[in-house]
């Protein structure tokens, strides 16, 4: 039942048919075309999965079109923290990134390089890492 409807006393009788429920958030995910990922779209809020589907088809169906949606309730949605879930790659891939070369390594790309070309590399390979 709704909260504005718990507010007044229901005598028996009165009402014919039973309160709709609370409305919940679902997100709208849409599909362009054939092949391409799904991409967020918004949110509706809506009683049930059904009418979901059906307020998401009429509102973000008309914006542009899409061959394929879903909608998902939130409360079904799970993810990371922000501050405490850290994602980190399971291996270390240092040795991919100029941070991550050892001082003979460098001398080799000396040979090659002059030291200003790749202190310039290296600088914006971190740039680009953090």
């Amino acid at each position: 039942m709704s909260k504005i409807r718990q507010q007044f006393e229901i005598k028996e009788g009165e009402l014919e048919c039973s309160p709709e429920p609370d409305l919940k958030p679902y997100e709208v995910f849409i599909q362009l075309s054939r092949g391409q990922a799904h991409a967020h779209a918004g949110t509706v809020d809506a009683a049930n999965d059904k009418m979901a589907l059906e307020y998401a088809r009429k509102h973000y169906g008309r914006d542009q079109e899409c061959v394929h949606m879903w909608v998902v309730p939130r409360e079904a949605m799970i993810g990371t923290g922000y501050d405490s879930d850290i994602i980190w790659p399971l291996t270390d891939q240092s040795y991919r990134l100029a941070r991550g070369y050892a001082s003979d390594v460098r001398m080799k790309w000396e040979r090659f390089r002059t030291a200003k070309d790749v202190d310039d590399y290296q600088k914006e390979d971190i740039k680009e890492t953090f």
